[in-house]
C-alpha cells in the first residue's frame, strides 16, 4: 500500500498521508513522496493549489520512530545519517512547502502531532475537524522543537502561548486551537472532506500568480518596515497588472459576472 496518495483535479493537488494503521506516521517513503510532489507542484502550471490531509481519521502522528520498516534506512530514506543531516533534509522539505509559490491548505482530522504539526503550520490555511487534536509532543520525548514550529508557533499564537504548547506538550482540542489562532476554521468531522475540497477548489480557481504575490507579501510582512511594505506592494501590483487574470478580473467586473481565472 502506498504511503502517500496523490490526486489531481481541476488544478487542486490533494496529498493524503496513507498509513492509517500507524495514524499516518511519516516514514522515509512519506518524506520522499512529499519531496517529489512539492517539486512538481512548484513548476507545473496545471497545479494551482495544494491540499494536505490524512487517511483513516487522522492527519499524522508525526515522524515514524519505530524500529520497524519505517526507520530501517533513516528518517528520510537516505541511509543512516547524523540526526543533524536528517533534520536538515526534513527542514528543506518543510521550507519548500512554506515557500511554495501557490496556496496551500491543511485539512486536519484526528491527531496532528510533532513534525506533522509543523507541516500543517507551514501551510497557508488550516481547516480542522471538531475532533482534531494538536500536540507539540517533543518535550515528552526529550527533544527540542522541529518542523519549523519554533518559528511558526509564536507567529500564530504569540510567544507565551507557544511556550505553553512547547513546555508542556499537552494535546490541544480543536476549539482551543481555533481560539488560540492555530487554525482558521473548525467543522464537523463528517464535513471536513467536503469543506476541505471546497476550500481547495476555491484556491485552485483563483488568480494563481496574484495569490503567489499576496502570499509573499504577507509572509514577509514581519521583517519589513511599513515603508518597505508599501514599496513591495507597488512592485507586486506592477507585476499583477501584467497578468491575464488581472485583465479577466476587470473584464468580469465590467460585465457583472464571476471571473474565470486561468492562473496566467
Amino acid at each position: 500500500m502506498a504511503s502517500t496518495l496523490v490526486e489531481r483535479q481541476d488544478g487542486l493537488v490533494t496529498v493524503t498521508f496513507n498509513r492509517p494503521e500507524r495514524k499516518n506516521a511519516l516514514n522515509a517513503e512519506s518524506w520522499g513522496d512529499l519531496d517529489r510532489v512539492l517539486a512538481e507542484v512548484a513548476v507545473n502550471p496545471e497545479d494551482r493549489a495544494l491540499l494536505l490531509t490524512g487517511a483513516g481519521g487522522n492527519f499524522s502522528s508525526g515522524a515514524d520512530l519505530s524500529p520497524g520498516d519505517g526507520n530501517t534506512s533513516g528518517l528520510t530514506g537516505r541511509g543512516r545519517q547524523p540526526i543533524l543531516t536528517e533534520m536538515r533534509v526534513v527542514g528543506d522539505i518543510i521550507n519548500r512547502l512554506h515557500r511554495l509559490p501557490k496556496p496551500t491548505l491543511a485539512a486536519v482530522d484526528g491527531v496532528c502531532v510533532g513534525v506533522a504539526m509543523g507541516l500543517a503550520m507551514a501551510c497557508d490555511l488550516v481547516l480542522a475537524s471538531d475532533r482534531a487534536r494538536f500536540c507539540e509532543v517533543f518535550v515528552r520525548r526529550g527533544l527540542a522543537l522541529d518542523g519549523g514550529t519554533s518559528w511558526t508557533l509564536p507567529r500564530h499564537v504569540g510567544l507565551r502561548r507557544a511556550k505553553q504548547l512547547a513546555f508542556f506538550g499537552d494535546m490541544v482540542r480543536a476549539e482551543d486551537a481555533l481560539a488560540w489562532g492555530l487554525v482558521n476554521e473548525v467543522v464537523p468531522a463528517d464535513e471536513l472532506p467536503k469543506v476541505g475540497a471546497a476550500w481547495g477548489r476555491r484556491l485552485a480557481a483563483g488568480p494563481t500568480m496574484t495569490l503567489s504575490l499576496i502570499k509573499r507579501q504577507l509572509d514577509a510582512s514581519g521583517s519589513l518596515t511599513f515603508e518597505q511594505a508599501l514599496e513591495d506592494e507597488a512592485r507586486s501590483q506592477h507585476i499583477a497588472y501584467t497578468t491575464k487574470d488581472m485583465a479577466e478580473g476587470i473584464r468580469s467586473f465590467l460585465e457583472r459576472r464571476e471571473p474565470k481565472f486561468t492562473g496566467s
